[in-house]
């Protein structure tokens, strides 16, 4: 893959990136904090606490849920790299989405035409974004899929609502894979090292590629699961026994509530 092949190269790092992000990288496995939690209570405490840090207007208070969110993953022995590449481009993105906040809000002047109110703004938000995605990543680091589903199962969420959000983390990771795929075709039959106008060029041509074959990749995933019997999904049934790290962490949720309520 040349320099210049800046289609190639996005599209390559894009699908590589999401489908380490949705991949768990085995750190369910570890002999960690949250990993000796039960599935159902993982699932509930780290939901309350995105609660929490959604509805923080201050940006101590969601600075202080972001750093629960790191002392989570020091304690279950998430890797700062996995963690740390998980929860640094959300913020990144909403930084660039709030950015002009900070000019357009009125109030007293902090630097140029940036004003207080509106740099108080952008910063929450983003730091807000980053505690969320967070403990969402903890979620998806420190538990199996499957035991994901199987917690919306006892937890009494309806059935079609499990089914369509196990299918869509599976097509995510289809999807991903398969824009990967015509990455790598593409960059096989690729000679000469492609203009940046011939790339913009064949963006169109690969975009619109791509849309048809998921189309026909998510057809045939529709008459597969008909052919077994139907698209239920169903996650394992474990049974779960509350013991000391659920109370722990149940604690941990609990106090943190407690001291951002107070506070």
């Amino acid at each position: 893959m040349t320099r210049t092949d800046l289609l190639g190269r996005t599209v390559a790092e894009v699908a590589a990136k999401a489908r380490w992000f949705l991949l768990a990288e085995g750190t369910t496995e570890r002999n960690g904090f949250l990993q000796a939690v039960t599935p159902s209570v993982t699932l509930v405490g780290l939901l309350v606490l995105v609660g929490l840090a959604a509805t923080r207007r201050t940006p101590h208070e969601a600075a202080a849920l972001a750093a629960v969110a790191a002392l989570l993953a020091v304690a279950s022995r998430v890797p700062a790299r996995a963690f740390l590449g998980r929860t640094v481009g959300p913020p990144a993105l909403a930084f660039v989405v709030v950015a002009p906040q900070a000019i357009l809000m009125e109030g007293a002047t902090l630097a140029g035409p940036v004003t207080v109110p509106g740099a108080a703004y952008v910063l929450t938000f983003v730091v807000r974004v980053g505690a969320c995605v967070g403990f969402l990543a903890l979620l998806l680091a420190t538990t199996r899929f499957s035991d994901v589903l199987g917690a919306l199962a006892r937890l009494r969420v309806p059935h079609i609502a499990v089914t369509l959000v196990a299918i869509t983390y599976r097509y995510l990771l289809v999807f991903f894979a398969e824009l990967g795929r015509m990455a790598r075709a593409r960059r096989s039959r690729t000679i000469r090292e492609p203009t940046l106008r011939r790339a913009w060029r064949d963006s169109g041509r690969f975009l619109g590629t791509f849309f048809l074959r998921s189309i026909e990749r998510g057809e045939r995933v529709q008459r597969a699961a008909r052919a077994r019997g139907g698209g239920d999904v169903r996650g394992y049934d474990r049974r779960e026994r509350p013991g000391v790290a659920d109370a722990a962490f149940a604690l941990v949720v609990a106090l943190v509530g407690i001291g951002v309520v107070v506070a």
